[in-house]
């Protein structure tokens, strides 16, 4: 079970340097070992939400670190969504930056961040099926694993722009094994944590836009660096599970391949998400979910940045991480009805050349439609503080009016 000796300083709201990205040309050999470190400490902070291998039903003792925050519903998803919460204290972090020895001018930098981190997580189980109120194995992969920022963007109605404006070629790199908390075999009489391969990997650098609030609130740029592997079977074969996990770039503006976070005015933010999809298997204990089953497991904590008080953020989160699911299930039950998507992708196999703003022979990436059309800045954030403090008598009224004013999605109440 994961606790303060796994957290890592990566998947934190500081984030990574742009400075510290991977060159363009690295090798496989180059590559690895970042991409091993990225995966050792998301899978741990992912087991700790909801263990690959629970022995008890009793939620508390699955996730001791995780505190429930009920279970969500809507009529476009066939499954139930629960939600929990967990914070990463300033303590906590305190330790992570010791322990990781960072360097002097990283770490003035993350002193202001290290305040406690609130993450929010949802998990729910879903047949595997192309029909309304879910999706099946092949959609999940090709939306979540494959192209997750134009599956998020059009499923998401806070999403106004997107832009993949680095990306590395990671197929030389082979699968590497590492150990997990629930993976253990017997050796010489003792117990012994095993590993699992993990493959094909994917790194590159997407830059989204949200609004957060108009006209009151600017819209945000999330600049991050995403990370996709997928367990490999003995023969070399994918297993049916995979992760994405998004680190914050915060100062990728500066970087000559930004379009959107170099933009002039952009109001930069930062999130870091852990996200597990896997169908579940004979024998699976512990969680709601049967097997046959997809599970999807994602956790985040975000920083939208401005004079959004942070209260109120993390107030709100636990009321807008659950609606990704209808939101994505109602969306692809339309897309199904105009194309394969798990074939043709969430864009359709006629999408024209440069619309994802990917880069293409070693060239700038071209600003992606969405991108092309954004809306400009909303007006300034001052004082807005007090507006949105004075607007709730209660925190129920405060996270109800945030989470339909961050998502847009009243309608999925």
């Amino acid at each position: 079970m994961a606790s303060t000796a796994d957290l890592g300083p990566l998947a934190r709201l500081w984030g990574i340097s742009a400075s510290r990205l991977p060159s363009p040309t690295a090798s496989a050999d180059e590559l690895a070992p970042f991409l091993v470190s990225i995966l050792e400490e998301a899978l741990p902070f992912l087991d700790s939400a909801a263990p690959r291998a629970a022995a008890t039903s009793d939620a508390t003792t699955k996730a001791p670190l995780w505190k429930p925050k009920g279970v969500k519903s809507s009529p476009d998803s066939a499954a139930p969504v629960e939600v929990s919460e967990r914070v990463v204290g300033a303590g906590e972090l305190e330790t992570v930056v010791a322990r990781a020895l960072l360097e002097d001018a990283t770490r003035k930098k993350t002193q202001a961040r290290l305040g406690n981190e609130v993450w929010a997580c949802r998990r729910s189980a879903h047949e595997d099926a192309e029909k309304k109120g879910t999706a099946s194995w092949a959609e999940f992969v090709r939306c979540f694993r494959d192209e997750h920022a134009a599956a998020e963007d059009g499923f998401t109605p806070a999403v106004v722009a997107t832009c993949e404006a680095l990306s590395w070629d990671c197929g030389a790199v082979g699968p590497v094994e590492i150990a997990e908390e629930g993976e253990e075999e017997e050796q010489e009489g003792a117990s012994k944590r095993s590993g699992r391969r993990w493959g094909r990997f994917t790194l590159k650098v997407v830059e989204m836009r949200h609004k957060v609030g108009r006209p009151v609130l600017k819209d945000r740029t999330f600049p991050v660096l995403q990370l996709t592997a997928t367990v490999m079977s003995g023969s070399g074969a994918e297993a049916k599970e995979f992760v994405v996990v998004s680190i914050p770039i915060p100062d990728f503006g500066k970087n000559e391949a930004s379009r959107l976070a170099g933009e002039k005015g952009s109001q930069i933010a930062v999130y870091a998400s852990v996200e597990r999809i896997r169908r579940l298997e004979q024998g699976h204990q512990g969680q709601s979910g049967k097997a046959g089953e997809i599970e999807w497991l994602m956790a985040t904590a975000s920083d939208a940045g401005g004079v959004l008080p942070s209260w109120v953020q993390n107030m709100a989160m636990p009321g807008i991480i659950w609606k990704d699911v209808p939101l994505f299930l109602r969306w692809i039950d339309g897309e199904r009805r105009k194309k394969d998507v798990a074939k043709d992708g969430p864009l359709g196999r006629d999408a024209a050349a440069g619309t994802r703003c990917k880069s293409a022979g070693g060239s700038a990436p071209a600003a992606t439609a969405t991108a092309a059309s954004a809306p400009k800045e909303g007006p300034d954030d001052t004082d807005v503080t007090s507006k949105i403090a004075a607007a709730f008598d209660s925190p129920g009224e405060a996270e109800a009016a945030n989470t339909d004013a961050l998502t847009g999605t009243a309608d999925l109440k």
